[in-house]
């Protein structure tokens, strides 16, 4: 950046799973635009997103992507675009296609400045410096409020020699992309909203890193009310809360999920919606209302059991596994929609604990119940600690590290008895 002023044109880089009832561009990026076009900018922004979908082999059922021609062929786009500045948001899932992408633009003569954002800025400027040796500059942690003024604190960084931006922004002050015409809605459409990002839990294996510790409100009930009437008069079909998780028990946030329950009751939303519920931190409270409204869905990460795995992983410790039980026992009983999910090849795991699990969920009565392979990210606890453990792990088909192997080695076995989950739940821990 020359000077502060500089006319910046900027295009928004991100890949999605675009599904045919959600918005092609993620929900995170029009944040950013709308922060952007609100701020103290002198300039444009565009966004450009790739859709990974078209990579997915039904007949393989997996991901088969070509990365060093994906790579060029994004390239091309961006470098067609004419920016002068190509900010990426990087999830685990993109990482080592944008890194193909960046370093293909930074042999560009007159490629734009490269600006790298999202959950894969950690690790320090060192480790960042490393692995993304293209980039320009990072920005750390929620990015709204460099988004308003992105021409000046770019030109900073770049004085001062440091290229890592972090500022946080006044959460409460964040502008709905819904209200202001961002995300346009359609009848049938799947939405997302937030009350408050954050979470003070720390399990090792969870990418949703959380540098403050801390929980930060975002927007007021007023905004998430227009937002809950805008909608309903759209017809959306499910509203997806991207609370980490929404039963936060403290004073503050106990007070603002209740009375988002309490709006969705008074404005009638009949649309199907999804809340991440961390089991034992229930409350009567919560079950009283949630067994009133069956239009809500429990999302429950329950991941393990199994005690030893659970104090492994930064779960919980003695009398979790009965506290969780107990909470599970009673969200059944209320006949809450709930949908379960598990994680296999955990330390300390094995095929028969992990069996052991689904069979007490099946015996509290839940149907619906997935399980994923335990995925390892850089920057969090797992990633420094997997092979002490004796696992094992590969890149999948989106070069994530997933385990493949474990001390019992009966991995295989685990993920036959996930499959059956999916394919014949009645079967998967016979």
């Amino acid at each position: 950046m020359r000077n502060s002023s500089e006319k910046l044109k900027v295009l928004l880089v991100s890949t999605n799973f675009c599904r045919p009832d959600e918005v092609r561009i993620p929900y995170g990026i029009t944040c950013l635009v709308n922060a952007f076009m609100q701020g103290n900018n002198n300039g444009s922004i565009e966004t450009f997103t790739y859709d990974l979908n078209e990579h997915f082999n039904e007949n393989l059922r997996k991901f088969c992507i070509n990365y060093e021609k994906t790579a060029a062929v994004i390239a091309e786009k961006i470098m067609e675009k004419g920016c002068n500045i190509a900010a990426f948001s990087v999830f685990a899932w993109s990482d080592e296609l944008f890194k193909k992408t960046m370093e293909i633009l930074g042999r560009c003569k007159k490629g734009p400045i490269i600006v790298m954002g999202g959950p894969m800025v950690c690790g320090g400027l060192e480790t960042l410096r490393k692995e993304y040796p293209s980039a320009d500059f990072f920005i750390e942690s929620y990015g709204e409020k460099v988004f308003a003024n992105l021409g000046e604190y770019l030109y900073r960084a770049e004085r001062s020699g440091n290229p890592l931006i972090k500022e946080l922004p006044v959460f409460e002050e964040l502008t709905s992309p819904y209200l202001s015409g961002l995300i346009p809605l359609k009848e049938g459409m799947t939405v997302r909203m937030e009350l408050r990002r954050g979470c003070l839990f720390n399990c090792s294996f969870c990418r949703h890193r959380n540098p403050e510790k801390k929980v930060f409100c975002v927007g007021c009930m007023e905004t998430h009310r227009r937002e809950l009437m805008l909608f309903k008069a759209a017809k959306v079909r499910k509203i997806n809360v991207l609370d980490p998780y929404f039963n936060d028990v403290r004073a503050d946030f106990k007070e603002i999920s209740f009375e988002f329950l309490t709006l969705l009751k008074e404005l009638k939303i009949t649309a199907a919606v999804s809340l991440q519920i961390r089991p034992e931190t229930l409350t009567d409270e919560y079950l009283d209302i949630a067994e009133t409204m069956p239009n809500l869905i429990f999302e429950i990460g329950v991941q393990s059991l199994d005690e030893k795995v659970m104090r492994e992983i930064n779960r919980g410790g003695c009398g979790t596994k009965e506290k969780v039980l107990e909470k599970l026992k009673e969200v059944a009983k209320r006949r809450i929609r709930t949908e379960i999910t598990l994680i296999y090849g955990l330390p300390c795991q094995t095929a028969e604990s992990f069996r052991n699990d689904v069979n007490s969920l099946r015996t509290l009565g839940f149907s619906k119940i997935t399980a994923f392979p335990l995925q390892i990210y850089r920057g969090t606890e797992m990633f420094d600690i997997y092979k002490s453990y004796g696992l094992k792990a590969e890149p999948n088909d989106l070069e994530i590290l997933e385990v493949c192997d474990n001390p019992a080695h009966d991995i295989e076995e685990m993920r036959k008895i996930a499959c059956l989950l999916s394919e014949y739940p009645e079967e998967a821990a016979a």
